[in-house]
């Protein structure tokens, strides 16, 4: 025996809302991938305390801190991030804006008239009518395809937003690197002047010499031939300094005579900071803005699979219309007899498609494992992007101290030989072999020097230093951000 059940409007409204609102979502849920790590870097370098945020103050260069600083907010590809994160939110928006009804406003005013032979045959032949409302469109999201294409733009949007943390971090590290190419250029530049300073001493004693007939020819024109070699080097010198100086006048979103005043006179390169080695903890590569950015767009294409699935099952949709209507007498348009609407629920299924959902549900899928295949490509890069530079990093420190021991002989050899060569005891070859030796190997000092420094700008780069967790620029007032929009930390989202 069927039994009828009473029931009161407002539990069935109630009943309607949590469909609309709690409704069930096809599709798989997603759940963030896990790479398998290895259990430590191979090359164990640096400490647990990193400063990641600001790990070039490490360095002790205040206009070094000024340049990245005035970076953050004038660069041009940082500000074309930020617009390209707007954007994202914006569409996460209009999806957001998907769940409510949308209204429009309907009218018409016509005046009709009939062709003869129609008149003929009607009582009304000519008449005006005039037509004035509104339509209501809303897609009841039952199956959940709204739900997942709002969580598609979600996870879009959070991408977007590690594409800006990654160009952060890529602009901080490269104004880093050619600051430091800047400083190792003026560095071999006062090398290459104290060398030929040297040199002309060493070209006026054979000069001397050679006059006072005491010494053949042949050393003067090789003191001669060694000083213009040396003096030759500078245009080069001074070419790349000027080309490293344009680079960071682009990375300041600055002209080149704009950048001379914000580096100031030539400055040697700082004594490199002491850095303890121990090991190094690899979750730190969870924290790098291209392996986030992975796993966001690799989430946005896993929730489009429900997205399509959901096309299996009915569409349910609320469409409707009021307006108020007239006929040749339009004074009685906004009376309550003119009232006319039309509402109810409207349901769409397609029951033959020849299988075009299916495959286009398959076609999501296997997109959905391209992404996760690259995201998990991005891992493994990562670690070998580390892994190099810490390499790198550890093996160019201990070149850099040979060299400087060198050096250090190489000037008590020249020293002693020139002493040598005053007093008759050795003759110039070894003068002027020994002036070349200390200079190449200077020169390999100063650039050794550099490439330290580079290492270490290069392994922080690689660890994903350069922002800080709550930096997002949707959240401040800067030249470059906007206020209002909130973003969680999603790594730790469990799946809904």
């Amino acid at each position: 025996m069927f039994h009828r059940i009473h029931t009161s409007r407002a539990p069935l409204f109630s009943v309607f809302l949590s469909i609309v609102f709690f409704g069930c979502s096809v599709g798989p849920d997603y759940i963030p991938p896990d790479p398998s790590l290895p259990s430590g870097y191979a090359q164990p370098e640096l400490g647990e305390d990193l400063n990641l945020a600001r790990y070039w103050e490490l360095l002790g260069d205040p206009v070094l801190d000024g340049l990245i600083e005035r970076g953050g907010g004038s660069n041009l590809s940082l500000q074309e991030a930020v617009f390209r994160l707007k954007e994202s939110f914006s569409l996460y928006g209009a999806r957001n804006s998907d769940f409510f009804p949308e209204l429009g406003l309907v009218s018409t005013i016509q005046k009709r008239r009939r062709s003869e032979g129609v008149a003929s045959a009607i009582s009304s032949p000519n008449n005006d009518f005039v037509s004035v409302g509104g339509a209501l469109s809303w897609e009841i999201d039952i199956f959940g395809r709204l739900r997942r294409l709002r969580e598609s733009a979600q996870a879009s949007a959070e991408a977007s937003l590690e594409d800006f943390r990654g160009t952060l971090v890529s602009l901080q590290a490269e104004i880093a690197l050619s600051y430091i190419r800047y400083r190792t250029f003026q560095a071999e530049i006062d090398l290459t002047n104290e060398n030929i300073r040297s040199q002309k001493e060493s070209f006026e004693l054979a000069k001397g010499r050679f006059t006072a007939g005491i010494a053949p020819e042949l050393d003067l024109r090789q003191a001669e031939s060694n000083l213009n070699e040396t003096q030759a080097a500078l245009p080069a010198l001074r070419r790349s300094i000027a080309v490293e100086k344009n680079r960071l006048a682009v990375l300041l979103g600055l002209f080149p005579q704009e950048v001379e005043p914000l580096l100031n006179a030539v400055q040697a390169i700082p004594p490199f900071p002491k850095v303890e080695s121990t090991t190094l903890p690899l979750d730190v590569l969870r924290q790098r803005p291209d392996i986030r950015r992975a796993e966001r767009e690799f989430a946005a294409q896993h929730a489009l699979i429900g997205a399509v699935e959901a096309e299996w099952y009915p569409i349910v949709s609320l469409p409707g219309t009021i307006s108020f209507e007239a006929l040749n007498n339009l004074e009685n348009a906004f009376r309550g007899s003119s009232l006319a609407y039309t509402v109810g629920p409207s349901v769409t299924l397609n029951l033959l498609d020849f299988g075009r959902r299916r495959h286009t549900v398959e076609a999501q899928e296997y997109r959905t494992s391209q992404f996760e295949s690259r995201y998990r490509q991005t891992v493994l890069e990562a670690v070998q992007e580390v892994e190099n530079a810490l390499a790198t990093f550890r093996e160019e420190k201990i070149r850099t101290k040979y060299l400087r021991q060198s050096v250090e002989a190489s000037r008590r050899s020249t020293e002693l030989v020139k002493s040598l060569y005053v007093s008759g005891l050795t003759d110039f070859q070894n003068v002027l072999d020994s002036e070349r030796t200390l200079f190449s190997q200077q020169i390999s000092l100063a650039e050794s020097s550099g490439d330290v420094f580079q290492a270490f700008v290069s392994l922080y780069r690689a660890l994903g230093g350069g922002w800080q967790k709550q930096e997002n620029p949707m959240d401040t007032n800067t030249e470059t951000g906007v206020a209002g929009q909130d973003t969680p930390d999603y790594r730790d989202r469990k799946p809904s």
